[in-house]
């Protein structure tokens, strides 16, 4: 009985054990095979996470491509599908991937949200929309071997190919050089920091090469002088003292025939005070009506003759003006087309015009007349003329286009004499616009007829809102134009094939401001805010003066000068051998293929007004180290 006892207690023993084993192989097991799930699910998870951030990084690169080739498509969200999973790719130009502000209005966030299964991955790039080069205050490529060095305040970092000399940085920023050895104030960076950035001046080629018709077209009035006997006299206005014109400006459209000219636009008699002409210059007969004239006679200093450098006996019409004035050196000027054309010395400073002598003038003709149609030289003009005016004031060479067209506004100007338009078109009167009532009266029936406008006028306090012109929402000039205290309402384009002037007036609703010619604003407000702004693009010269502008400034001529407590907010990009920021603000970015003269001004890295997806030639780029995975 008690070995029959002990084996059955030995089988309880060996039964207890095997359970505990097989208890503890089994939780083995369990833990093992949960294990194993645990890393498959985490190598999965792992490959699949892998998966996502390629695709966020895909989506990234499709909206790289479409921001370069269809920015359109970024007015939604895009939406992408690839390897089992979908993307989504925006552009945010306001604030980034956390709702903070960009740092500029230029700036972009470009994000891509990538998900697989249950994995999701982001990604983002800051994108500018315009080349490296903005993102600095001042870039100068330096072509032309310049110095840079400006005591005005700049607040930004700056690049500069050259020497760079004493500059006036604000607190922290840097003015790199590819020079070792340049001033105290620079850091070597080698050559280059950024490219200088070209412009693809396509858009601006292919719009100017469409520029026909005039925007102040038509017929006007015109009298044409047969050179045998007809004239006019003016009345009332004549000369008693001597030396009494200090300055003047006589200014006239005229168009002379292959056989034409002589005296004389206006005359009050060369021998005493001034003769306009287009005639003889050395010998009547072979040089007849080739040049412009301006002959005077002071209180001292005598009798002198000028002539121009420039012929127009060409069956044109063409803007003449002449201009005295005794404070300069060169107090004898001739001005044709708008252009300089030649200049004199001719006599002591403060050396008024005039004899002293009585003296009537005349139209078409020479005066010697000490009364109203009194004695004539008798060499009368052959042509055509309008818009005929004499001021007593010495107009600058920035004012000569002013004279085209003299708007009704003006006058009542204290400085204008008299303005004979000739816009009557019959009868033998011949108004004076002024307030002086120096009518002209007609003799021996010069012709009244009709010239088209030639494509060159002045435009005055009119309210122009482009999109009401045409389908194109484009105000286009053959020529050159001078819009003259004008409201100009976009969105637009305005093309000139000329030079265009703007003399005050605002210009809001980012309009395209393209000229074949020179750019010139005086007075000017031009946009009102970096998203409501416009852009200036000149195959020649800009000159801004006292004026304020938002938007971008393009500039392919000799001279872009910023002048006078000029405002500049935005971008500009400049070709010129001068460029000239003085006693004016900008606020935004200099790039310039030269050096800068910057002069009792300030500078200020701003933001650029926003051109994804625009024809303005720029390329845009992605800012360094701004990839981020989150």
């Amino acid at each position: 009985m008690k070995n029959t006892k002990n084996k059955i207690q030995s089988g309880f023993v060996v039964l207890a054990s095997t359970l505990g084993i097989f208890v503890t192989v089994s939780f083995f097991a369990f833990y093992l095979a949960r294990f194993s799930a645990n890393e498959s699910a985490t190598g999965g998870y792992y490959i699949m996470d892998i998966k996502a951030r390629n695709l966020a990084s895909t989506g990234i690169e499709h909206g790289l491509q479409l921001i370069r080739s269809s920015f359109s498509s970024f007015s939604s969200p895009v939406i992408g599908n690839f390897n089992n999973g979908s993307y989504k790719v925006t552009l945010n130009t306001s604030v980034d991937e956390i709702g903070s502000n960009l740092q500029y209005n230029h700036y972009g966030l470009l994000k891509s949200e990538a998900e697989i299964g249950q994995v999701k991955r982001n990604a983002r790039l800051i994108i500018s929309s315009y080349p490296d080069a903005f993102n600095l205050a001042f870039y100068g490529k330096n072509d032309g071997g310049s110095a840079f060095s400006s005591s005005s305040t700049i607040n930004g970092d700056i690049y500069f190919n050259g020497n760079i000399g004493s500059v006036n940085l604000a607190s922290g920023k840097i003015a790199y050089t590819s020079l070792t050895n340049s001033g105290t104030n620079a850091i070597f960076h080698g050559y280059p920091l950024v490219e200088f950035p070209t412009v693809d001046n396509t858009y601006y080629q292919n719009l100017l090469s469409s520029v026909s018709g005039s925007f102040n077209s038509g017929v006007e009035p015109m009298l044409t002088f047969d050179g045998n006997n007809d004239y006019a006299a003016i009345q009332n206005l004549f000369y008693t003292h001597s030396g009494e014109i200090s300055k003047l400006t006589v200014s006239a459209w005229v168009k002379v025939p292959p056989d034409g000219g002589d005296w004389a636009i206006v005359d009050f008699d060369r021998s005493e005070y001034y003769n306009c002409i287009v005639g003889i210059k050395n010998t009547r007969i072979n040089n007849e009506g080739d040049y412009v004239g301006f002959h005077t006679r002071a209180s001292s200093g005598g009798i002198k003759d000028m002539w121009s450098s420039s012929t127009i006996r060409d069956n044109e019409w063409h803007h003449i003006v002449w201009v005295f004035d005794s404070e300069q050196v060169y107090d004898k000027k001739i001005y044709i087309d708008n252009q300089l054309d030649s200049q004199q010395d001719a006599y002591s400073t403060n050396v008024g015009l005039g004899s002293g002598a009585n003296r009537y003038g005349f139209l078409g003709d020479g005066s010697e007349a000490n009364s109203y149609n009194a004695n004539r030289n008798k060499i009368y003009f052959q042509g055509s003329m309008n818009k005929v005016s004499i001021w007593h004031k010495a107009f600058s060479a920035n004012e000569i286009s002013y004279l085209e067209n003299i708007p009704e506004s003006d006058y009542d100007d204290n400085d204008l004499v008299a303005y004979w338009p000739m816009d009557e078109g019959s009868g033998n009167t011949l108004n004076d616009k002024s307030n002086n009532n120096n009518n002209a009266i007609t003799f021996n029936n010069p012709t009244w007829g009709t010239r088209q406008n030639s494509g060159q006028g002045t435009v005055s306090n009119e309210t122009i809102t482009i999109s009401s012109l045409n389908n194109e929402n484009t105000l286009m000039h053959d020529g050159t134009i001078n819009f003259n205290n004008c409201t100009i309402n976009g969105p637009g384009k305005i093309l000139v094939s000329g030079d265009l002037t703007f003399s005050g007036g605002t210009l809001t609703g980012s309009i395209d401001i393209i000229s074949g010619g020179k750019i010139t604003a005086d007075g000017t407000i031009i946009g009102n805010s970096l998203t409501n702004s416009c852009v200036l693009y000149s195959t020649s010269d800009i000159l801004i003066t006292a004026s304020t502008i938002y938007g971008i400034i393009i500039c392919n001529g000799e001279n872009l000068k910023v002048q006078s407590s000029s405002s500049i907010n935005g971008a500009i990009y400049s070709n010129s051998v001068n460029t000239e920021i003085n006693s004016s603000a900008v606020t935004g970015s200099v790039v310039s293929k030269y050096s800068l003269s910057l002069e009792s001004s300030t500078l200020n890295k701003g933001s650029l007004p926003q051109i994804f997806g625009t024809s303005y030639g720029f390329k845009n780029m992605i800012i360094p180290g701004s990839y981020k995975e989150f």
